[in-house]
């Protein structure tokens, strides 16, 4: 199982490089089509609207896949190391690869249901009522 490890350190660093140019390219596209002031804006407010939503989505969700793996490869470390000498407690180890799956699952979830479409639906019931 080592040998499968080797060579995984760039899984985090591409985590974080992904992460970034996902909202870094967001940003620009929602700029360039007029959506957002480009002064400050609201993270969410730059993955609101097509075609930056889409962009936005698929980035996210790349990077959710990345956190998943990068979680994963802790384990599996954390793992070896206790086989050598006493690193932590199993019960942990897997509590925090279950809780880091659960987060990577919430960014894809995140990522799929724009703020504009949730408030466009809450808006109608208030009307009905």
């Amino acid at each position: 199982m080592l040998c499968f490890l080797r060579g995984m350190a760039f899984v985090p660093f591409l985590l974080v490089t992904w992460s970034s140019a996902a909202f870094i390219i967001s940003y620009v596209v929602a700029v360039l089509s007029g959506h957002v002031n480009p002064f400050l804006p609201y993270i969410s407010d730059t993955g609101t609207t097509p075609p930056e939503s889409g962009i936005f989505g698929f980035m996210i969700n790349f990077s959710a896949f990345l956190g998943a793996a990068t979680m994963y490869t802790r384990y599996k470390i954390v793992e070896k190391q206790n086989q050598t000498s006493y690193f932590s407690t199993p019960v942990f180890n897997l509590v925090s690869l279950v809780l880091g799956l659960v987060g990577c699952i919430g960014m894809g979830i995140v990522a799929n249901f724009q703020g504009v479409t949730l408030r466009i639906s809450t808006e109608i019931n208030d009307d009905d009522i």
